[in-house]
């Protein structure tokens, strides 16, 4: 019996094309290395630009959606200091702290054996 179902990377290419055919009107989506960029024309300057997505299925499905984001300020910002502002805050969530703290409470619990946990 042969298989002739794509596997790993092939899939991947073909997921990839898939979701470049949903970016909006304005936006594409471009695979670098291991990464997912942004075409897109601010002012007179048509770039390719970092959306901080990986190429992978996750990163997709993020860039996808940040691509609808980008499409949608590009229609309502006036200025491009205030898109450049909005899209690294945004859309490479530069400056992004997560609370990744643990309580004392959490801590202790998590380094007790299972049966000692719900005490």
């Amino acid at each position: 019996m042969e298989n002739n179902y794509p596997i790993g990377y092939e899939t991947l290419l073909a997921d990839f094309k898939r979701y470049q055919k949903q970016t909006p009107k304005g936006v594409s989506m471009i695979r670098k290395k291991g990464n997912i960029y942004f075409k897109f024309t601010v002012g007179s300057k048509r770039g390719e630009y970092s959306c901080g997505c990986t190429f992978t299925l996750d990163g997709m499905v993020s860039a996808l959606s940040k691509a609808h984001k980008v499409s949608e300020a590009l229609k309502t910002f006036t200025s491009e200091s205030e898109f450049w502002e909005w899209y690294d805050r945004e859309i490479k969530e530069v400056g992004k702290i997560e609370n990744d703290l643990l309580t004392f409470r959490d801590a202790i619990r998590q380094s007790l054996p299972l049966r000692d946990r719900n005490s």
